[in-house]
Parts: structure tokens; C-alpha cells; sequence
């Protein structure tokens, strides 16, 4: 490995000079010959940073002879790009800063935004995200004064990552997302391929790991097309690290393999010490000691020449677990000690509280626009005091909530009473055709018949009653309900509807428990809605069965009347009781339920033109 590695720096200095002989021999003399000589400093990235800023130097120094702060502007503001991607920060963050008085001197508004933006992103880079969120923030509000899109997307995406950072998967998400459908609309490839690969990240930290990949195999198509060997590199990476996760430990070496050779051929510095890092944590894995030490002595190198100490911190406790594995503890108590260490310098709390305050004082920024109050310098007391009625307006907003939810928590209780009061009435237009049965059977003359109706009409009624107070009745008394209501329904009528009940061995009749009267309106439904009355082979399926992957109970109610797509076509202005009845009951049971209950119906002529009827399906979980 160290033979190629050298042997890439050996063709990369010979390529370097010999791009270095030609470009000095045709260098700019105009601002157009400038203009291209910056682009073509800027393609050499792709394949070595360390040629592109050796010829960025001297576009800079013509730049500087040219006394055009337009060109200089942007030459600087090149060379600062170079050094960023290479993870020399203190060098970029130096061009960014002579690059914004040079594009400010020629107007050049848009370009200070654009500036100030990558200056955010050096700042994340090296953990002081206070002043990176305070960067980005200056940024969009030059982009939103430009109209500048694609810019106002990209602050959208880094503030993103900002929260990313902070392990704060939510906010991260939701930004990443409104970047994603701004880029979308603006068909912007390349940062597209980032968004995606960064959701991709985002999902993996999480252990989602196929929604990770979707991600990251939709940002490599992106690439592919738009993107940079860069960006390649830690899409490699990360799809690496989703084998790894899922223990696919040859698969993930291929592409952290892969991964450092592209880093190593574009002197990626930033980059190559995560490649290292799980390189040398899959070789772990696989029991490949010496070469995992290999990798991780690789990346302290780097870490410890760029100063780049969250890596190293990573590198430290990896060397500390490696050593306690080969069973070396004078090492590993060595590197446990380097990882207290430099965890206490990073001291990530203070970066949390200032982030904190930093989302305050934008907050007031905003407040301060729209009152158009602007150059106004605010003393410690008008801080205090717009502290103080911003307390005042969280505290009123909060218990406007709480009252708010209060409110709805008593309807609800008010809607379950009344629930209560409607099933112990039942239908009132179902009792007084009742009543009026029974008396026809009276005037003539069939006491029989009205005896027997009577019976049933009185035992269905009581056992209503007595349902109506409690929130869970047996399956059985459930079931004897459904049968009393539907053989009433075949005296009243005398025609014989045929009903079934089709019951899962395993349900226990007498200890499974469920809510009452959810069936009922369904099939009074089916009885006057479906015209099953004036059906003659009307029939009721009534199907019970256990859903061992749920843990719950499946009802299917299944009818032979005109459909619900029929009905729909001939919709009448009629309000089914039957039906408000139900909603009202599932209404309720969602709430005090930490299981939501959807039911759903189907006409079942979109299952087979033959057939025609309906099918209402509800699960209730077990208790």
C-alpha cells in the first residue's frame, strides 16, 4: 500500500509540473483569459488539490496585477475552496476573509453571500458551530435579498447539518427535506447527490438501514452525473458503513478499500482518516489485528498534523478497544487515558449552550424585521426586557394549549357519556318499528308470534342495557347481541336472512374481551342500506379470527346486498344513525387507545365483477 501511495504522489508531481510548464507559458493577460484560468483551477481539483492551489497562487498573483477586486474576488475565494476540500481550514478561512472585501469593493453582493456561506461550512468543520449557525444565517439573508434559490436551499441543507451534528435527527430531517424539494425544483444535480447522501447518513446513525440505502443509491445515480470524485469517495464510505452495520464485513472492506484510493489520489486529508477509521474497525471485526493497527496509525498521522481532533478522538477509543482485544493493557490504558484527555478539550456542552443562544438572538433578528426597527443598538435592558416578553408570550402560548387541550379532553369524555346515553337507546326508529310489530301481531290475533318477538325485542334490549355501561364486553355476549338483532330483524320482516359466524378456534369466547356495539351498526348497515330485506338470498358472513403477528382480533363483516358503490350513485339525503353511531365509538376508543382502529370497507365487486355486496373490516387489539 505504502509503494502505491507513493507512487500516486510521483505521478501527480510529475503531472503537476508538466500542467505547471503549460499554464505558465500560456497564463492570462486579460480578464476573460483570468476568468478561464480560474475554472481550469478549480477542475483540477478533481484530480489533485495540491496542483490546483500550487496554480491557484499564481492566478492570484496575476489576479493582484490586474487591480480588477471582481477577479481577485474570486480568485481568492477559489483558493480558499481548494484549501477547504483538502481540510486545511485555517488557510481557506484565510482566502474566504481577503475574498469578501475584494467582491464588496466591486458590488458584488451575491458573491460576499456565497462567501460568508462556505466560511459556515469551515466553521462546522472544525466544531465551532455557534459560528457557523451565526454564518449561515448572515448568508441566507443575503440570498433572500438576491432571490438567490439555489443559495437559500444550501443554507436550508447546512443548517441542516448543523443539527445533524448535534445528533438532532428531527430538525436535521425536516431541513434536509425542504432543501430536497427546493433542489428538486431547481433540478440542481450535484446538490442534490449531497441531500440525498446526507439522508442516507442521517437513516444509517438511526440503524434504518434499507431506507438508508435507498437514499445513498439514489445520491451515487446523482453522481454519477453531476458529482465530484469527492463526493464519491464518501458515498463509498457510508455505503461501507451500512454493509458493516449489517455485518456484511467483506462487502464493506471493498468499499472502504475503494474509498481511500479515491481519497488518496486527491490528497483528501479531511477525508482519509474516516476511511482509515472503519477500514481499520471492519479489519477489527474480521480479526485482522496488524492491519487494522496499520490503518488507524495512518489516520492518527493525519489527524495529528491537520489538527483535526474529533477524528482523533475516534481514532484513540478505537486504538483502546483494539488493545484490549489483543490483550495489550499497558496500551490500551495508554489510549484510554489520550481519549479522557482530549474528550474534556472538546468540552462539547459549551458548543451545545451557545447554539442555544444563537437560536434566540435569530429569533429576536426576526422580530426586529418585521418592525423594520434596523440599526438599533440594543442596551442590557432592552435585552432583559425582550427576554422577559418573550417568556411572557411561551408561558401564555403554553397555556393556551393546555387549556385548548383540556377543552378537547372534556369533549371527548362528554362525546363518550353521550355515547353511552345512544347505545343504551339504541336506534329509536329500529324500537318503535318494534313496538309497532308486536302490535300488529296483537290486532291480529297471532299472540305467538308476538310473544316470541316480544322475548326476543325485551332480552336484546336488556343486554343493550346492561353493555352500554361498561367499555369491554366478552366476545360472547357480543355475539349473542348480533344474533338477537338480526333474528328480530327476520320476524319483523318474515323473510330469512341467512347470517354465520365463522370463529377462530384459538379465540376464547368467555375471556376475550372488546368493545361493544361495534358490529351492530354495520350490519344495520347492510340490512337497510344494502336492501337486504328485499333480498330473498340475503345472507351475513361474520368472521372472527386471530392475528397472531398484531396480537389482535379481525372482524370481517360481509354482505350479499347492492354494494356501497351502488348506493353511493343513488345517494339519498339520509343521515345513517347507524353510522354516526359508529364513528363516534371509534372516535373514542382511539383516544384512551394507544392503538388506533381504522375500519375499512369494500364493495367487493372491485375484488370480482361477479360478485356484489360489501366487506367491513376492523382489527381490535387483544386484551
Amino acid at each position: 500500500m505504502r509503494k502505491i501511495f507513493l507512487l500516486n504522489l510521483f505521478i501527480f508531481h510529475i503531472i503537476g509540473n508538466v500542467l505547471s510548464n503549460q499554464y505558465h507559458s500560456t497564463f492570462p493577460e486579460n480578464y476573460d483569459q483570468l476568468l478561464d484560468s480560474i475554472t481550469k483551477m478549480e477542475s483540477l481539483r478533481d484530480s489533485s488539490y495540491t496542483i490546483s492551489v500550487k496554480y491557484g497562487k499564481k492566478i492570484i498573483d496575476l489576479a493582484q496585477e490586474s487591480n480588477d477586486p471582481k477577479i481577485l474576488g474570486q480568485a481568492e475565494k477559489a483558493q480558499g475552496n481548494s484549501y477547504m476540500y483538502q481540510g486545511l481550514f485555517d488557510s481557506a478561512l484565510y482566502h474566504y476573509n481577503r475574498a469578501i472585501p475584494e467582491f464588496e469593493k466591486a458590488k458584488r453582493k451575491l458573491d460576499v453571500g456565497k462567501v460568508m456561506n462556505n466560511i459556515a461550512i469551515v466553521y462546522r468543520r472544525t466544531n465551532r458551530a455557534e459560528l457557523a449557525l451565526e454564518t449561515y444565517l448572515k448568508a441566507k439573508e443575503v440570498y433572500e435579498s438576491e432571490k438567490y434559490e439555489r443559495g437559500i436551499a444550501s443554507i436550508y441543507f447546512n443548517v441542516g447539518c448543523i443539527y445533524h451534528d448535534f445528533i438532532d435527527y428531527k430538525n436535521a430531517e425536516e431541513y434536509y427535506l425542504i432543501a430536497l424539494s427546493l433542489l428538486e425544483k431547481l433540478d440542481y444535480g450535484s446538490r442534490l447527490a449531497r441531500v440525498n447522501m446526507n439522508l442516507g447518513v442521517l437513516h444509517l446513525e438511526q440503524e434504518h438501514f434499507e431506507k438508508a440505502l435507498m437514499f445513498l443509491n439514489k445520491a451515487d445515480a446523482l453522481n454519477e452525473e453531476y458529482g465530484t470524485p469527492k463526493q464519491k469517495a464518501t458515498i463509498l464510505l457510508n455505503m461501507g458503513q451500512v454493509a458493516f452495520h449489517k455485518k456484511e464485513y467483506t462487502k464493506a472492506l471493498d468499499y472502504y478499500r475503494e474509498c481511500e484510493e479515491v481519497r488518496l489520489k486527491m490528497d483528501d486529508v479531511w477525508g482519509l482518516p474516516k476511511s482509515y477509521k472503519w477500514l481499520a474497525q471492519c479489519l477489527i471485526e474480521m480479526e485482522e489485528f496488524d492491519d487494522a493497527l496499520i490503518a488507524l496509525q495512518k489516520a492518527e498521522d493525519i489527524c495529528q498534523e491537520y489538527n483535526l481532533d474529533d477524528d482523533l478522538l475516534e481514532i484513540f477509543k478505537i486504538k483502546t478497544n483494539l488493545f484490549e482485544k489483543v490483550k495489550d493493557p499497558i496500551k490500551a490504558l495508554f489510549y484510554y487515558k489520550e481519549v479522557a484527555f482530549l474528550n474534556d478539550s472538546l468540552n462539547s456542552g459549551s458548543r451545545t449552550k451557545r447554539l442555544a443562544e444563537l437560536e434566540f438572538i435569530h429569533n429576536l433578528r426576526i422580530k426586529e424585521k418585521e418592525l423594520a426597527i434596523k440599526d438599533l443598538d440594543l442596551s442590557r435592558k432592552n435585552i432583559l426586557l425582550l427576554s422577559l416578553i418573550g417568556f411572557i408570550l411561551l408561558a401564555t402560548a403554553f397555556l393556551l394549549f393546555y387549556l385548548r387541550s383540556r377543552s378537547h379532553r372534556n369533549k371527548l369524555q362528554t362525546l363518550s357519556l353521550e355515547q353511552k346515553v345512544r347505545l343504551s337507546q339504541m336506534n329509536p326508529h329500529f324500537l318503535f318499528n318494534s313496538l309497532s310489530v308486536i302490535q300488529d301481531f296483537i290486532l291480529d290475533k297471532d299472540n305467538d308470534k308476538a310473544f316470541s318477538y316480544m322475548s326476543k325485542l325485551s332480552g336484546l334490549v336488556r343486554g343493550v342495557l346492561e353493555n352500554s355501561t361498561q367499555d369491554y364486553i366478552t366476545v360472547r355476549e357480543e355475539l349473542d347481541i348480533l344474533s338477537a338483532y338480526i333474528e328480530l330483524q327476520n320476524l319483523r320482516f318474515g323473510n330469512e336472512i341467512k347470517y354465520r359466524f365463522n370463529i377462530d378456534s384459538e379465540i376464547d369466547l368467555d375471556e376475550v374481551r372488546i368493545p361493544p356495539m361495534l358490529a351492530q351498526p354495520i350490519i344495520e348497515n347492510a340490512l337497510v342500506h344494502g336492501e337486504l330485506r328485499n333480498n330473498p338470498d340475503a345472507e351475513i358472513k361474520i368472521r372472527l379470527f386471530k392475528n397472531r403477528d398484531n396480537n389482535s382480533i379481525d372482524f370481517a363483516i360481509e354482505d350479499n346486498g347492492v354494494g356501497i358503490d351502488i348506493k353511493k350513485k343513488h345517494k339519498l339525503p339520509h343521515k345513517s344513525m347507524a353510522t354516526e353511531i359508529l364513528k363516534d365509538r371509534v372516535r373514542i376508543y382511539n383516544y384512551y387507545s394507544k392503538n388506533d382502529l381504522s375500519i375499512d370497507v369494500i364493495d367487493l365487486k372491485t375484488l370480482n365483477e361477479e360478485l356484489h355486496g360489501t366487506r367491513v373490516c376492523f382489527s381490535i387489539p387483544l386484551l
